[in-house]
């Protein structure tokens, strides 16, 4: 089984299983951007989720989408109504509770294509709660030996 790494910056390293499977464009796009650095911020709409930025210059298809998301799930999130040229926003979303997936203009489907092993959720509830109430800090997502 795939599966990644996912290092906060206050020490948590938590594990998660790839659902190639059931979202395979998602994680081939992700795999092949490993390992990357970014902010992990609080979200401002979806609740107990908290997500960073990431640029590819693919993008994957509609896949293993879902509003509805559940806590330990890992998520990649993009404009699917974009039609622009230029920079598209593309985030990776970890859930840290049960929560409906939205923005300002209403709900935003995920695709979901991890899920953080079910003996860590709670850390990554201790680490969701913390940058809510502390702020920003950096997160490392690397590729997890098999």
């Amino acid at each position: 089984m795939s599966a990644i790494k996912i290092r906060f910056e206050q020490g948590e390293v938590l594990s998660a299983f790839l659902l190639k499977v059931k979202a395979p464009q998602t994680c081939e796009l992700i795999l092949n951007h490993l390992p990357f650095e970014s902010a992990v911020t609080q979200s401002r709409w979806s609740g107990r989720e908290i997500n960073c930025r990431f640029s590819a210059s693919s993008y994957p298809i509609r896949e293993n989408q879902t509003i509805y998301t559940s806590i330990g799930e890992v998520c990649y999130w993009r404009d699917w109504n974009w039609e622009g040229s230029g920079d598209l926003s593309q985030a990776i979303a970890i859930y840290y509770g049960a929560e409906l997936a939205r923005s300002h203009r209403g709900y935003e489907p995920v695709n979901v294509f991890a899920q953080i092993d079910y003996s860590q959720l709670h850390q990554i509830n201790k680490v969701g709660e913390r940058i809510w109430l502390n702020g920003t800090e950096k997160v490392c997502f690397e590729k997890l030996n098999d």
